[in-house]
């Protein structure tokens, strides 16, 4: 059988080292890896399992040069120590020995963060430094690096490149992007020297070159040196792309590969330093191109990739010789073993929505830290955990009742753990809610992820009886040994005079002629900012009335940052804190907070009032089996991402 991918299934070999294929697994910064400067038995797990879901490289997340001005946060390993324990050097060889185990290079990252450190992370509550003193809009003064104070970063990282060398590392990435110490000394942002580490882009260089130079003497010729650089920092002022070309020009004597990511960390969104949903997948890959053209070293892009068929297409076209994934090794830490195995349909692709919201640069504005977690792979960042989980002492008849997500992923887990499973669908197709997702284009990798989980449904053998209701006698007929109920939730209807001239936002999905070209949205949560975007994204005049003080205040911070901007561009007009008293012909009547009355004029009305479990559906069905389990939205109106980890939950007590 021919190979669909041979391009970024195809091997390369830089110097004495070969990558079995052309996909990376980038460095993504989480809590739980490290703990004190040790990788943790979870980090060492999470790492490994990269490794054995066939990623030619892997990158251990953001470690720092000291242990002073460089680090921002607690979760970097800690290899600038020159008087590391025994136990600290066995725990560090045994996570690159992971790494390794099944053919995987390791590499992690090296990183100073620069003038974006804050006092309360730095020894002795110091300023943090950076190429240029200025008061920060904080307050905190940054102070300019001296050359002493150069040299001595220059050693840090030379003295953590060779340390991990010594500890089992393949190779390094000097991270040079996202407005880090590097970044910011060839940034026209912050670099306002005027002596021979300013002006030029051949002076803001030296510095970087300088550390590149320490480091390539400490670990020598062989050893890989792989730097990150934002190819376009993407805010006034900035790094531009002409310039990204000519320092990597600059740069290229010095390392062994070039990996292009964009925009500065502090704006994550807004610049792509973490794409959106909103964003192309591959949203860098013009600047790996345009910087690939100019350089002889090798070149990876990142940001949002989560397709084989985009990869292979990036490398096939010569736009870059390697791709890394990031958010999506967490989605499917076996993307490319599904890949060769000729099972893409199978892979759960990165739905950008969940996991990526960013450390705030003062640590008493960093909330109370939350588990990680994954929309689409409820095992992520706790593979440890559930790997140890018990397995069933028998197989076990399983019926799962309603073919939403959860349901789904309920049923594929029961059945990968050898149980025998039916999952009932009262309609004509799986999916649930996420039918509107083949009409939203916002919505295409929810869409692939439902249709993942269709393909995993038949591929584990899962026996699924659509247009099938479930009711007390069938359930007592079928004689489960547990029952799954995912029956899901109803919209919540608002009490409002002439609600029956309205209709709910998934009305626009089903039939979107009737959709009127002046739109009246009730509900500024999440559902309805994301489907009133839709509709002005479409050509459609949108007014979202809402209650609160805010529009999709139930959003991820990092999603709602991407998603404001984007529907106030599109001309969304919003009333906020405003309570819609009557649906009349031709508009809708609303209450501001003074008490007067308003109308807006518009040619439809549609809700997104929140949803309420089917309770009626549940409890009609409990007693029909002794083993019975509510998920989802049957238990509470939610989002994928609980659906997903409850069916996951659920199947796996089936003993």
């Amino acid at each position: 059988m021919s190979c669909k991918y041979p391009h970024m299934l195809a091997p390369m070999t830089i110097k004495k080292t070969t990558f079995k294929n052309r996909v990376f697994a980038s460095p993504v910064t989480t809590n739980r890896v490290v703990d004190h400067g040790y990788p943790t038995p979870e980090g060492i797990d999470v790492y490994e399992t990269r490794s054995r879901g066939g990623f030619a490289q892997v990158t251990f997340t953001e470690s720092f040069v000291d242990d002073e001005f460089a680090s921002r946060h607690e979760h970097g390993l800690n290899v600038y120590s020159n008087d590391m324990s025994t136990i600290h050097m066995e725990a560090i060889m045994t996570l690159t020995e992971a790494m390794k185990a099944h053919g995987a290079v390791a590499s992690v990252q090296l990183n100073h963060v620069g003038g974006v450190n804050h006092p309360d992370t730095i020894k002795g509550h110091k300023n943090p430094i950076g190429p240029s003193a200025f008061v920060r809009p904080d307050g905190v003064q940054v102070d300019e690096m001296d050359e002493a104070m150069m040299r001595r970063v220059a050693d840090n990282y030379a003295n953590a490149a060779g340390n991990c060398k010594a500890l089992g590392f393949d190779m390094v990435m000097i991270h040079g992007g996202h407005g880090w110490l590097l970044s910011q000394f060839i940034s026209p942002l912050t670099n306002h020297r005027t002596d021979e580490y300013g002006g030029s882009m051949e002076n803001r260089a030296k510095f970087p070159i300088m550390v590149l130079k320490r480091v390539r003497e400490e670990v020598g010729d062989d050893f890989l040196i792989e730097y990150r650089v934002s190819g376009a920092e993407r805010v006034p002022g900035g790094l531009e792309l002409p310039d990204a070309i000519e320092y990597c020009k600059l740069i290229e004597p010095y390392v062994d590969i070039i990996h292009v990511t964009s925009g500065i960390y502090h704006s994550h969104v807004e610049t792509k330093a973490f794409s959106s949903m909103f964003d192309a997948h591959g949203c860098n890959l013009d600047l790996a191109a345009a910087i690939k053209a100019e350089v002889k070293v090798p070149v990876v892009a990142v940001g949002g990739f989560n397709s084989p068929q985009q990869i292979e297409d990036a490398i096939a076209s010569g736009q870059c010789d390697f791709v890394a994934l990031g958010r999506q090794q967490f989605a499917d830490p076996a993307f490319v073993n599904k890949t060769i195995e000729g099972r893409e349909n199978e892979i759960a692709p990165c739905l950008r929505c969940s996991c990526f919201n960013p450390l705030a640069s003062n640590p008493d504005e960093r909330p109370i830290p939350t588990l990680w977690n994954c929309t689409v792979n409820p095992t992520s960042g706790r593979e440890l955990r559930w790997r140890n989980a018990p397995t069933p002492k028998a197989k076990r008849r399983v019926l799962v009742v309603g073919g939403g997500v959860g349901g789904m992923y309920a049923a594929i887990t029961a059945a990968e753990r050898g149980h025998d499973v039916i999952l009932v669908e009262k309609s004509n197709r799986l999916g649930g809610l996420l039918w509107f997702t083949d009409i939203d284009e916002h919505k295409e990798s929810l869409r692939r992820y439902r249709d993942s989980l269709i393909a995993r449904c038949h591929s584990t053998g899962v026996k699924v009886q659509l247009n099938t209701e479930a009711t007390a006698a069938y359930i007592e007929k079928m004689q489960p040994d547990a029952v799954i109920c995912a029956v899901g939730s109803s919209a919540n209807v608002p009490r409002i005079p002439g609600i029956e001239k309205a209709g709910h936002a998934l009305f626009v999905y089903v039939e979107p002629e009737k959709v009127g070209h002046r739109v009246a949205m009730i509900g500024g949560g999440l559902i309805g900012c994301e489907t009133g975007y839709w509709l002005a994204d479409t050509g459609h005049e949108v007014h979202i009335l809402e209650m609160r003080n805010g529009l999709a205040i139930d959003a991820n911070d990092s999603h709602r940052r991407a998603l404001l901007p984007r529907m106030k561009k599109a001309g969304i007009q919003s009333y906020l804190g405003v309570a819609v008293t009557e649906i009349i012909d031709g508009g809708v009547r609303y209450k501001d907070a003074a008490g007067e009355i308003h109308t807006v004029e518009v040619d439809t009305v549609i809700y997104a009032v929140g949803q309420h479990p089917n309770t009626d559906v549940v409890e009609s069905l409990r007693g029909a089996c002794p083993k019975f389990v509510v998920i989802g939205d049957s238990r509470q109106a939610r989002q994928v991402l609980q659906a997903t980890y409850e069916g996951f939950c659920a199947a796996m007590d089936i003993l």
